[in-house]
């Protein structure tokens, strides 16, 4: 389950590790990773484990690793030599597509973002339990409590894609994780249009029910092209469609 009590880095850390030494030697069993992960106890009991077993149990839900109770590998198919934030973001967009094949607690902790930020184009929630909790999915599978929602607020935080400030939750996509997923990006020029509905929402949530872009997304990608690494323009020619309200702009180009 992706709702469990992880914080962010413990599961970039166990990813890696896991990768690392089924690369050398085909898996890790449970036993070597307490051994790595919890140097000091020799026989470590089911409360002391339970960090490293939350963090199991989250990357084996996000299917960046596999494998039953005594040994894991990483699922061949991921990209390891990309950042880890981009990793699992990428790997939700992936999820949603199996969506009936996932629990629907699953399916809600992918889709908090999209429902309660981007598709209603807004940053700020000042209480995010309440607000997740008026959600039709939540309600059908009996609501979420506030320890779960806490514990989404910081693996999102932990991501990039916003801060946590008290019971509230304020969206902004960083610039440097947009950064990299542009690097990424196969033509490096195109249409704004294109960029957003066949790339960027690959990756992440990034319009809103309207199609325009969304705010968290459109602050981070203006600051980007402040900064010299991309250029917004007008592309008058196009017959593609305008976004940032007033300048009308239709062309990106990666720099």
């Amino acid at each position: 389950m992706l709702f469990v009590t992880v914080y962010g880095p413990e599961l970039e850390s166990l990813f890696y590790y896991i990768h690392k030494y089924a690369q050398r030697e085909g898996s890790i069993s449970r036993e070597q990773l307490y051994s790595a992960y919890l140097p000091q106890t020799t026989s470590p009991q089911k409360g002391q484990t339970k960090n490293v077993e939350d963090a199991i149990s989250y990357l084996k839900a996000a299917k960046l690793i596999e494998g039953d109770k005594d040994s894991f590998t990483t699922q061949p198919d991921v990209d390891v030599s990309l950042p880890f934030a981009v990793v699992l973001l990428h790997q939700f967009r992936q999820l949603e597509d199996i969506s009936t094949q996932i629990p629907r607690i699953d399916l809600l902790y992918i889709t908090l973002l999209d429902q309660l930020y981007i598709t209603p184009n807004q940053t700020w929630i000042s209480d995010v339990h309440a607000a997740a909790n008026q959600l039709g999915l939540a309600q059908q599978i009996g609501g979420l409590s506030q320890e779960k929602i806490g514990a989404w607020k910081r693996v999102m935080e932990f991501l990039g894609l916003g801060y946590r400030m008290g019971s509230g939750f304020y969206c902004l996509y960083r610039p440097e994780l947009l950064q990299t997923v542009l690097e990424r990006w196969p033509l490096g020029e195109g249409t704004l249009q294109e960029f957003f509905e066949r790339y960027l929402q690959s990756w992440l949530p990034c319009l809103t029910g309207r199609g325009e872009v969304a705010q968290p997304a459109a602050y981070a990608l203006e600051y980007l092209a402040q900064q010299g690494s991309i250029d917004l323009h007008a592309k008058q020619d196009s017959p593609s469609r305008p976004y940032f309200g007033a300048h009308h702009l239709r062309g990106i180009k990666v720099l």
